[in-house]
């Protein structure tokens, strides 16, 4: 069991190869620096099936269940894991991943803790599954080791699909504060942060339910993480519907709220108050370094107190 505590952004294709440069030129100093004995960087493919009862049992009680197989070339093996809900604030996630090896695909529950997964459950089917690349490059920063995964594939079930286009980065050892600082550094690359996790966008996909707006409520205003994630999912609501309108309303909205918090990050305030009175296109804006460092130093603030 541990505590899985990541970033989770998405890319721009234009962007993809400059990240990877970027990523494979601090590898390569770190490995010069060190004589480092670690695998810092590997290429993978990966395949998840994830599994649910037919009234959703697992999702109701915060729970995902899926079978991995992982291919590096020359092995193939496979896993079963469990994940919590847990905690999440705009693109930043913490929950608790049990992870067993297994011979083959077939689903075996028997290997799991029995407190892993809530009672009841009679009949698992397969929903649906990503299918996807992984290139990934442990990094030494500060006072910890954070690996970067680009992740570039598919979701599918009901004969549908949706890209995969993302990068992770979750801690290995350390702390959260250097790993905003770290995403800091990697803002220049057009990241824009991300709350979808692949489960929860393939349970959409497999129900054929659309992304919906978060409704507005008082806690807002008080509560900083519910601001940041009333902002993400509004703003990813508005990316995928392409409303130039709405999202220039929601950030009217959030400016408002945020000009009578006291923050220490008077500049990147300003800078993105800036950047918004320019807005013409959401992709442009969302993916924008200003947008996402802002966001990023939010959440470095929730993370001190």
């Amino acid at each position: 069991m541990s505590n899985e505590i990541e970033l989770k952004f998405q890319i721009n294709q234009s962007d993809i190869e400059h990240l990877q440069s970027y990523l494979n030129q601090w590898v390569y100093c770190d490995e010069a620096e060190f004589s480092s004995q670690k695998n810092l960087t590997n290429q993978l493919k990966l395949t998840n099936t994830y599994y649910d009862t037919e009234d959703h049992l697992l999702r109701q009680n915060g729970c995902g269940l899926r079978i991995r197989s992982t291919e590096d070339g020359q092995n193939k093996c496979y896993e079963i894991t469990v994940k919590s809900k847990g905690n999440s604030v705009s693109g930043l996630h913490e929950r608790i991943e049990i992870n067993r090896p297994l011979p083959n695909d077939k689903l075996d529950l028997s290997v799991l803790p029995k407190e892993a997964l809530p009672d009841g459950l009679i009949q698992l089917n397969p929903l649906f599954t990503t299918n996807f690349k992984r290139q990934t490059w442990l990094i030494s920063f500060a006072n910890s080791e954070i690996e970067v995964a680009l992740d570039i594939g598919s979701i599918t079930s009901n004969r549908q699909s949706k890209p995969i286009q993302e990068v992770e980065l979750e801690i290995k050892q350390g702390n959260k504060q250097d790993l905003i600082n770290f995403a800091i550094e990697l803002s220049r690359f057009s990241l824009h942060l991300f709350s979808q996790s692949k489960a929860s966008r393939g349970y959409r996909l497999f129900l054929n339910v659309p992304i919906t707006p978060s409704v507005y409520s008082p806690q807002i205003e008080q509560d900083l993480p519910s601001l940041l994630n009333f902002w993400q999912q509004n703003e990813e609501y508005a990316l995928e519907n392409n409303d130039l309108t709405y999202y220039k309303q929601l950030l009217i909205q959030i400016n408002e709220i945020l000009i009578n918090k006291n923050f220490e990050i008077k500049l990147e305030f300003e800078q993105w108050q800036m950047a918004m009175q320019r807005i013409n296109s959401i992709k442009n804006f969302a993916y924008s370094e200003v947008n996402t460092k802002f966001k990023l130093r939010l959440i470095s603030e929730i993370n001190k107190i």
